[in-house]
């Protein structure tokens, strides 16, 4: 039989995107190589170009030059509009009024008192890397560093995938280190005597649901009636705009239900808004009301009162008492193992329980 001849290949200089890399080793012709090349990246909005003038036919010359899409000035556009530009979006994306401030007042600092850049194209790998050691050299917070990090890459996150000129560098930074310390929770004392110390009422059972629930500040205060859920044998609270605009349900146990219960027959009054928590004047407890009360505690128990602290002690102690790291996962609302890690670690009752047992001197 005749043998079928096999289709020839195409020239690798030919081939189409593989990632971000264009093959461009082999030989093309004349008209292909000055031809402006466009390569798709993941990021949906950006685009990398390659011509003659990047360096097509010399192999010495960088192979990619990031560039503006189509239609748009490379890097002169304002950073106060686009920051507001990509305020709005995160608002549409469904995040926390809280996570919004937290940008703004982030990005605004950095544009007015910082220092930073006017137009896009001075946000750089060397400028962001400027801020970080301003922020240092004032002596701020690790935590607030990264903080300040985050936010400006997120900024540029966005700004690129919207298909504007940005700096790959900044995109490739890695974030300023944060010591690891020790995750502090409450005691067993310690949380007995905040319940008792908060007034009978929404704060009570404000500070009994966040110990029982591992809740944030800002999803119990908007915990409506129609957020919980019991049928005698099990109960839930919903949470149904959690951290990154993401629902979840998280489980009660009978004593916080039987708490919840008796709030709502004992002292929530009957008004039109549907508040999970009620003021004594009809009015619905905002996040800074229970921040507040946090604070009345603190200076009523005598030592520190930290929202987040309750959130570590429910997750501690839900591990101690053999919970399933996966359901915890679930119950705070994480979207990965990582942040859940944090909570397997040994206090230093932990570390010295039966520790003369078990050491060789």
């Amino acid at each position: 039989m005749e043998k079928r001849l096999k289709k020839p290949s195409k020239p690798l200089g030919f081939s189409k995107t593989v990632g971000t890399k264009f093959l461009a080793s082999a030989p093309v012709s004349d008209h292909r190589r000055k031809a402006v090349r466009r390569v798709e990246t993941s990021r949906p909005g950006a685009r990398f170009f390659r011509s003659d003038a990047d360096g097509g036919g010399d192999d010495s010359a960088p192979a990619f030059a990031f560039r503006a899409a189509p239609g748009r000035p490379a890097g002169s556009q304002r950073m106060a509009g686009l920051v507001r530009e990509w305020l709005a979006e995160v608002k549409v994306m469904g995040r926390s009024e809280q996570t919004i401030k937290w940008y703004q007042q982030k990005m605004d600092w950095y544009l007015e008192h910082e220092g930073g850049p006017a137009t896009l194209d001075g946000l750089t790998s060397a400028e962001v890397k400027r801020l970080l050691g301003v922020l240092i050299d004032r002596g701020l917070a690790p935590n607030t560093v990264h903080g300040f990090f985050e936010v400006v890459r997120a900024f540029a996150n966005w700004a690129l995938r919207e298909g504007f000129a940005v700096d790959p560098a900044v995109i490739r930074m890695r974030p300023p280190k944060v010591p690891v310390t020790e995750l502090e929770t409450y005691t067993e004392t310690q949380q007995e005597t905040m319940v008792a110390a908060a007034a009978p009422g929404w704060p009570r059972l404000a500070v009994q649901i966040l110990l029982g629930t591992g809740m944030r500040v800002g999803e119990l205060a908007e915990l409506t009636l129609e957020d919980y859920e019991s049928d005698g044998d099990v109960g839930f609270l919903k949470v149904r705009k959690g951290k990154g605009a993401k629902f979840r349900r998280v489980p009660l146990s009978s004593r916080l239900r039987r708490e919840i219960d008796r709030y709502l027959n004992r002292f929530r009054q009957d008004v039109e808004t549907n508040r999970l928590l009620m003021k004594g004047n009809g009015q619905p407890v905002r996040m800074m009301t229970v921040e507040y009360l946090l604070m009345r505690i603190q200076e009523r128990v005598g030592f520190k009162v930290h929202a987040h602290k309750f959130r570590h002690t429910f997750a501690t102690e839900y591990l101690r008492n053999g919970g399933d790291i996966e359901r915890l996962r679930r119950i705070l609302g994480h979207s990965s193992y990582v942040m859940v890690m944090r909570y397997l670690h040994l206090d230093k009752g932990d570390l010295g329980k039966d520790f003369d047992l078990r050491s060789p001197f």
